[in-house]
């Protein structure tokens, strides 16, 4: 199979998502074009979690199709950056809908929320803010909730914990945003060797930028059908028959397994271990 089938492959998956989020878009409500002396850009006028919701999956999204125009160069550093931007959104937004009804859980919520808008100033003067919540926060929470899911179902005989598997992906894909040294020689190769400056086309890596998106695609899917459950989107579903047979294909798909199983295959490098 070529690059090019594989890609458009790709796409075609994922145009249901792209369907979801114009509908979600549209039922939210125009943001208001705000303009000052040092700043102009849209916003919303009283955001919820469903606004949250909504952006986080528009900027994973996006991500996911500038990798795909990526993977055509062979581009792997610069797509693994931005697999770490999907990994971020993705788990943010599980993270906020998460099914733990303890106040200590919705507290967090509400306050990452609530300091994410109120974080809407980009102008000269504007503070810099830190982040909002910890990574180690997210993979805690949604680790004990799959492995809470894992003991139910009898599967914790060996199992390495889910908070684990999750920090060492992010960690994995961090590296490259952070151009470690051993990511920086990846770049280095063939006869005569030679950085690759322009993508790595006829390389091996050509093969493993194919199986870090199809990977990543599955990881978008399974945030959407979280969204959809999480949100009571269900309205889309139903009037969209696109989006329809999509949600009633993955549906019948255990999702309470699968981001634990497919979490080694984000990056050829990491491999789970059971211990």
């Amino acid at each position: 199979m070529t690059i090019e089938i594989t890609l458009r492959d790709l796409k075609e998956t994922l145009e249901p998502l792209e369907r979801l989020i114009r509908l979600f878009t549209a039922s939210l409500g125009q943001p208001i074009l705000r303009k000052s002396d040092d700043e102009c850009g849209f916003r919303y006028e009283a955001p919820d979690r469903r606004h949250f919701c909504l952006l986080k999956a528009v900027r994973a999204l996006s991500a996911f199709n500038a990798a795909i125009e990526l993977a055509r160069k062979s581009y792997t550093e610069e797509i693994a950056v931005l697999m770490r931007t999907l990994i971020e959104c993705t788990t943010h937004i599980e993270f906020v809908l998460e099914n733990d009804d303890s106040e200590e859980h919705q507290s967090a919520v509400r306050k990452y929320v609530g300091d994410f808008f109120a974080d809407d100033h980009r102008g000269s003067t504007a503070e810099i803010r830190r982040a909002q919540i910890q990574q180690g926060k997210v993979h805690a929470t949604l680790g004990r909730s799959l492995d809470k899911i894992a003991e139910d179902l009898g599967e914790m005989d060996g199992r390495t914990p889910a908070e684990h598997l999750y920090s060492k992906i992010y960690r994995t894909t961090s590296n490259y945003v952070h151009a470690k040294y051993p990511e920086c020689m990846d770049l280095y190769g063939g006869m005569p060797g030679q950085f690759h400056l322009h993508g790595m086309n006829g390389t091996p890596k050509e093969r493993e930028n194919l199986e870090t998106l199809q990977t990543h695609a599955v990881t978008l899917e399974n945030c959407f059908v979280r969204m959809i459950q999480g949100l009571d989107l269900r309205r889309f579903v139903d009037a969209d028959p696109v989006i329809g047979t999509w949600y009633k294909k993955v549906s019948k798909i255990d999702h309470r397994r699968r981001p634990y199983r497919r979490a080694g295959r984000l990056f050829p490098q990491v491999r789970v271990q059971r211990q």
